[in-house]
């Protein structure tokens, strides 16, 4: 038989059986759309998160107080300024406040720096409109894009030279055991005025400029800051020691060895946190993840496998009147095994086209229930997750985190998973073709 005779006679058999076929390629479309959904939606959060948190500075190093009495002072910056490997050391100060929108209250982050050197730390933070106030200046401040442009149903845009007023300002802290801790520097050490120790503080300021919108924060978050003159937060707290310290290595190499210098020189009673570092963490567990979900992935293959052989040994048997005749008229054995692997073909590469298919959708769906799981949704926590377009974003305003998530769908994938398909459907049904090539027509016929 040629090829076309094959693939005819495969179809028609197919199609004479329909429900049969119909399950056989459900069975098939299992594996592809695992492998792409799995693999698609955890490769492309590992690039997310690799490329969000690269764009904050990989070179950057936060180090934070930890335990009551622990503070960072001048002399903490020159000291870590003369270590190796260290280009720059920027201090900062970040104090919780609120402010009103739309009737609402939104819950902000003051951060008090030298705001010329930030974007040493934040390379892509970038202004929009106004300028940054000089270091002298206690009136002025910068704002993050979510502060300009609340998104609040009845809460107008903040405009450069408006003024806007924060209340409930004081260093934000979480104690345990009666220790100061706080992730990304914010840390009570007894002073200045702190909400849970019932002061409150109100500060106004004049809008002199608007940072463009930055994305995912790290230690802080742009967005939603209120960006002021390291002056100006140390006179709020009437305190000289500082929150933390943000410290910029000379290059990705350096950035281990200023890590192990500051921890040798402060010991425990500082934490420091490096981007590097929690790149090489979310790389190594979605790495164990993407092992663990191909695992997944291999076992519905192996269902599917088992699955269209089983399919095409009872599909030899029904028809083997059909195949003794097809010998009496002289088809031969290769001619017969020929059939029913193009059968298993034909099985293979729809079930694979629409498997991979079926994973694109399915990768899209996982993300954004995991994410909605991860963030606790629905539980009033602020958060929120959506489809965007061809991304997911995934919204945490209370906990400076948003991430837009993109499952990572390549052509290799998908031509993996289609050829896989197909290898199976062939695979699968060489035995059962074996079976019927071996029959005899006289036998064949007499037991039909």
């Amino acid at each position: 038989m040629r090829a076309t005779d094959l693939l005819r006679f495969s179809t028609r058999a197919l199609t004479e059986r329909k429900l049969k076929a119909i399950l056989t390629i459900v069975g098939i479309m299992i594996g592809p759309a695992t492998i792409v959904a799995l693999v698609g939606a955890t490769q492309g959060y590992s690039n997310a998160a690799t490329g969000r948190f690269s764009s904050l500075g990989a070179t950057t190093v936060f180090v934070s107080p930890v335990g009551r009495g622990t503070t960072l002072t001048s002399d903490d910056v020159s000291t870590i300024q003369a270590l190796p490997g260290v280009a720059h050391v920027l201090a900062y100060d970040e104090i919780s406040g609120q402010t009103t929108q739309g009737g609402e209250t939104v819950g902000v982050s003051l951060i008090a720096t030298d705001l010329s050197q930030l974007q040493q730390v934040l390379p892509s933070l970038s202004l929009a409109q106004g300028s940054i106030p000089p270091s002298s200046d206690q009136v002025d401040a910068v704002i993050g894009d979510s502060i300009a442009y609340p998104g609040i149903q009845s809460a107008g845009n903040v405009s450069v030279g408006q003024v806007l007023t924060l209340t409930n300002v004081g260093r934000s802290a979480f104690t345990f055991g009666g220790g100061g801790v706080a992730f990304g520097g914010s840390l009570s050490s007894g002073e200045g005025t702190s909400p849970s120790s019932g002061g409150t503080t109100q500060r106004s300021f004049v809008v002199s400029g608007i940072y463009s919108y930055f994305g995912q924060g790290f230690g802080i978050d742009p967005d939603t800051s209120v960006f002021v003159p390291l002056s100006t937060g140390q006179l709020i707290l009437h305190s000289s020691s500082y929150s933390g310290l943000m410290v910029v290595a000379s290059g990705p190499n350096t950035v281990n060895t200023v890590v192990t210098e500051i921890e040798n020189a402060y010991g425990q009673t500082v934490r420091v946190t490096s981007i590097s570092s929690l790149l090489s963490s979310i790389q190594s567990v979605t790495s164990g993840a993407t092992t663990l979900l191909e695992a997944v992935a291999a076992t519905s293959v192996l269902v599917a496998f088992i699955g269209i052989m089983t399919t095409m040994l009872t599909s030899v048997i029904e028809r083997t009147k059909e195949i003794g005749i097809l010998k009496a008229l002289g088809t031969s054995s290769r001619g017969i095994m020929s059939t029913f692997i193009a059968e298993a073909f034909v099985v293979g590469i729809v079930g694979g086209v629409l498997g991979a298919l079926l994973g694109v959708g399915l990768s899209f769906l996982i993300i954004n229930l995991l994410s909605r799981s991860a963030l606790g949704l629905g539980g009033g926590g602020g958060t929120f997750a959506s489809f965007a377009g061809r991304g997911t974003t995934v919204s945490a305003p209370s906990a400076s985190t948003t991430l837009t998530i993109t499952p990572a769908i390549t052509p290799d994938i998908l031509g993996l998973a289609v050829a896989l398909a197909i290898a199976v459907g062939v695979v699968g049904g060489l035995l059962p073709a074996w079976r019927a090539s071996r029959m005899n027509p006289v036998e064949a016929l007499r037991r039909s």
